[in-house]
């Protein structure tokens, strides 16, 4: 995906708006997500937790209060995920969407730190994963494969402008929304505790100083990475190279003092 330039400001902006009321938590929407991602096998396996988003489950389906809830990335607009990637992996897209090109990702979790909805996750590979909206699809003209397998019409894909109009038609009618002008993930729903306990269980506590210290590096955008975000394979090569150094340093000064191998 490195191929993927990083806008400012989407211009061919596209969302989906999720109606919560209207789902009947039958799961084709994980399945749908699963497979288009080539991981829906795992949903033959007895430990496969459709509530929990993993490097490999990219939309999950959770429930409080007897309400449902789907949890993916939100793709925000203000996306300091996309901010603070040192290497330019994490970018905002001209769809609206927010990718990690999985190419240039170095591991450095810096994106998931500074998610204040607890999305990205490491694979196996180190690199971090998380919903892309269905860029592929978009671009070709179809909605998210979600949206697509949805059964009732809880989801519904569109211009961005069109999914917010939606949803201030259904917040007329007396109905409650998160969302709107803030991501291209929009909740229309009618239970406010019920969204409140997913939200502050989705949400992460973030550390102060940690977050601080994140925003102040890199200064310029596109700069290498220092070693502490390059991940543990990045610290045992640097590790390596002093060794190796420090070993040639000594044996330099070993032939010095002692005049021979």
């Amino acid at each position: 995906m490195s191929t993927l330039k990083p806008v400012k400001w989407p211009s061919r902006d596209f969302g989906v708006l999720y109606d919560v009321d209207k789902c009947t938590k039958c799961g084709r929407c994980v399945l749908a997500c699963k497979e288009r991602n080539g991981t829906v096998y795992e949903a033959k396996s007895k430990s496969f937790q459709p509530s929990s988003l993993t490097a490999t489950t990219w939309l999950s389906l959770r429930e409080y209060r007897g309400v449902p809830f789907l949890h993916r990335c939100f793709h925000c607009y203000s996306a300091v995920c996309a901010l603070v990637c040192p290497v330019d992996a994490h970018i905002v897209t001209d769809y609206g969407a927010v990718v990690i090109q999985q190419d240039r990702c170095i591991g450095c979790g810096r994106c998931a730190e500074v998610c204040c909805y607890g999305v990205p996750r490491q694979g196996l590979d180190r690199r971090y994963k998380k919903c892309d909206l269905c860029l592929d699809r978009i671009a070709q003209g179809k909605p998210p494969a979600c949206v697509e397998a949805c059964p009732v019409g809880a989801l519904k894909f569109g211009k961005i402008e069109d999914i917010y109009k939606a949803a201030r038609e259904e917040e007329a009618k007396g109905r409650c929304t998160y969302g709107i002008e803030l991501t291209h993930w929009v909740y229309v729903y009618s239970d406010q505790e019920a969204f409140e306990a997913f939200l502050g269980d989705v949400a992460r506590r973030k550390d102060a100083e940690k977050i601080k210290n994140i925003l102040s590096f890199p200064t310029k955008r596109g700069a290498p990475p220092p070693v502490s975000y390059l991940g543990i394979e990045g610290a045992v090569i640097a590790l390596s190279i002093a060794a190796l150094v420090a070993w040639r340093q000594n044996r330099i000064r070993e032939k010095k003092e002692g005049g021979h191998e």
